[in-house]
């Protein structure tokens, strides 16, 4: 948005034991891949992200999910 900041809301969730070791073997993975430790509300907001492209036809495996993330967090770095 150029000429406009972007207004950031505040979001709270209630995750189950499974969705977050979920979220933090992703977290994981990303770390060992990059050195790049990497906040569970940055990989939501990445999800979300990732969800509303156009790109996701391509995407057919958990890897597939991961490299996408893996690029969105080099990008925000």
């Amino acid at each position: 948005m150029k000429g406009k900041e972007e207004i950031l809301h505040r979001v709270v969730t209630f995750l189950n034991r499974k969705e977050l070791d979920f979220l933090d073997n992703i977290s994981k993975d990303i770390l060992f891949s990059l050195g790049i430790k990497v906040p569970r509300s940055t990989l939501l907001k990445n999800l979300v992200d990732i969800f509303l492209e156009p790109k996701l036809e391509g995407m057919k495996s958990y890897d597939d999910l991961l490299n996408l993330l893996i690029k969105k967090s080099k990008e925000g770095k």
